[in-house]
């Protein structure tokens, strides 16, 4: 975009923001201008530092430009440009030029960059007075039955896969609050964050900043039991629409976050990026836009969070109970969640010695039947249970038909000092050959993690239906049949409720599952092919004779299940012959 046209649609915007200050255009700035800014350094007080313009970076990205400034005053000798004066105002002559929004790691100067305030006005103009309603189209080329089978498989697709290969020249964005450990921090791998622990302090003593240009503010992403969340400086204000950051938060565009007054607690000198640190005063509004120029909010409005209860029973003595509110976002919410499983364990549960965890739970939707939640995990990685309870909500958030409406999400996760894991040692017909509507006994041994073995008996039925010739049978876990994804007919997904009843048909990694499989001629619904389904879904549906693919497949024709509430790994498969 020409500078000429970057004036023209500053000046058409400036009647949307008629109660904020005059400004200068990028056009007007020259190097050697000196100018001042504002922002926070102890407490609530808006303080001014100087600055020294460098020049123009012109084109840092198409159409954008950037100021660079060296500034001084305050701490800035002594910490360079600080993580959290993104959105500090920055004025020469009174005018409002930008927002300080960059600096540069390592710096022995206060040396940053200014985005232009005609950008922010750009593409901040439009902030939504409520939150956005509509499933974002945010993953095109990634099909439904991808995000099912890794939900059914209990596993969530990294944020590289769904997001695809991050920009390496994008900024991260600082999250703070409750320190996250190792196994929380992976689950955001190839996200733009990184993380510092910035605990709440208490003392009596909290004195928010002003909601003016230079106070601080804080975004939350999660708040409860475990408080996650960015901070950053008001840049301008104009009735209730409120502008910050100078750079994007995630640039996903509409979003609902709760925003706070913040007050700075210190600022922590360091040789790579200094911080403030920062603290969430009051609810203040909610930030409702997410643009790479910046971010805005609306003053007195109020955000709509996911509702999470956690209940941790420790070897059946006491119940520790939890709660949070996370960010309602097709990509975040999973992960946010996950979050919460994974801290909460590594907290409270033991990190050496044998251990098991079981959870009980559903996420409630409105207008569809609660999802249940079901899983026992025989290590010492909760991070496999966050990962089971984020693929659930993966598959849920993703869906491209609606935007699902939490009512909450409640677990319930027992942890006892033992391990319940059974392995399925082998597999045993009493013959080898079977008549069509006839029950065949299998017997299945399983073995204990101490070797103490057990047999157990399944009694499937052969269908009357069946085609004469060979079969195969399967006896496992859920995850591992589910992997081997032994049906192979075909199914459309068409709507949310289709994506509950799948998750509520899923088999489970606490049972043993007997399948008998057959192959035969393909099966369509209503002549549509959608690879990859595992067997669960699969079984939901039957051919509907519409298909033109007439090779052989396999298809799942009996079943039988086994609860046995423990872990439960392994494969093991016979051939049948069926009269």
């Amino acid at each position: 975009m020409k500078l000429a046209a970057i004036v023209f649609a500053f000046f058409s915007l400036t009647g949307l923001f008629a109660q904020g200050p005059a400004t200068l255009s990028v056009a007007e700035i020259r190097v050697g201008m000196k100018g001042y800014g504002k922002t926070v350094f102890q407490g609530g007080k808006i303080e001014r530092f100087e600055f020294e313009v460098l020049g123009v970076q012109k084109n840092s990205a198409p159409g954008r430009s950037r100021i660079m400034v060296r500034a001084s005053g305050g701490p800035l000798a002594e910490t360079g440009i600080l993580a959290g004066m993104s959105g500090s105002p920055c004025y020469i002559d009174g005018k409002l030029i930008g927002a300080l929004s960059t600096g540069i790691p390592w710096e022995k100067e206060a040396i940053g960059g200014i985005t232009p305030i005609a950008e922010m006005l750009d593409q901040l103009r439009d902030i939504p007075e409520t939150a956005p309603s509509r499933t974002p189209l945010i993953l095109p080329k990634l099909e439904p039955p991808k995000v099912l089978k890794a939900a059914l498989l209990g596993q969530m697709l990294d944020f590289q896969t769904l997001m695809g290969e991050p920009d390496p020249q994008a900024l991260p964005m600082a999250l703070a609050g409750s320190p996250l450990g190792t196994a929380a921090q992976r689950l955001w791998t190839g996200w733009p964050v990184t993380f510092a622990a910035g605990p709440a302090l208490s003392g009596g003593r909290e004195e928010a900043s002003p909601l003016e240009p230079g106070g601080m503010a804080t975004i939350t992403l999660m708040q409860g039991d475990l408080d996650l969340g960015a901070s950053g400086t008001i840049t301008y204000v104009s009735g209730k629409r409120i502008l910050m950051f100078g750079h994007q938060l995630f640039n996903l565009g509409p979003v609902d976050l709760p925003l706070w007054s913040a007050t700075v607690a210190t600022t922590v000198s360091t040789y790579e990026t200094s911080f403030k640190l920062a603290l969430p005063v009051a609810p203040i509004g909610a930030l409702r836009l997410d643009r790479s120029s910046g971010v805005a909010g609306i003053l007195g409005a109020e955000a709509h969070m996911v509702p999470l209860r956690i209940g941790l029973n420790i070897g059946g003595r006491r119940t520790l109970n939890f709660r949070f509110e996370i960010m309602d976002h097709p990509v975040a919410t999973a992960s946010l969640a996950a979050t919460a499983v994974a801290q909460t364990l590594d907290a409270h549960t033991r990190g050496l010695g044998l251990q098991s965890l079981s959870m009980q739970g559903n996420i409630k939707l409105v207008g569809q039947p609660a999802i249940v939640i079901e899983n026992v995990i025989a290590d010492l990685n909760p991070s496999r249970m966050a990962q089971y309870v984020g693929a659930m909500l993966q598959a849920i958030c993703l869906n491209p038909f609606e935007k699902p409406v939490f009512e909450g999400i409640s677990l319930t996760i027992k942890a006892e000092e033992r391990l319940d894991l059974t392995a399925i040692a082998g597999v045993r017909l009493l013959k080898a050959r079977a008549k069509r509507g006839e029950i065949l006994p299998v017997l299945v041994t399983l073995q204990n993690i101490q070797g103490v073995r057990e047999t157990a008996t399944f009694n499937i039925q052969v269908p009357s239906s069946a085609a004469k010739g060979k079969a195969i049978l399967m006896v496992g876990d859920g995850f591992s049949l589910t992997a081997a994804d032994p049906d192979e007919r075909m199914i459309e997904v068409a709507s949310l409720g289709d994506v509950v009843r799948l998750l509520n048909g899923a088999m489970r990694n606490n049972h043993a599952y007997a399948l008998l499989v057959q192959a035969q001629t393909g099966a369509g619904l209503r002549g549509s092919r959608i690879e990859g389904i595992p067997p669960t879904v699969a079984s939901l549906v039957s051919g509907d004779g519409a298909s033109s693919d007439n090779r052989l497949q396999r298809r799942i024709i009996g079943r039988a299940l086994l609860p046995l509430e423990r872990e439960v790994r392994g494969i093991s498969q016979l051939e049948v012959e069926i009269e």
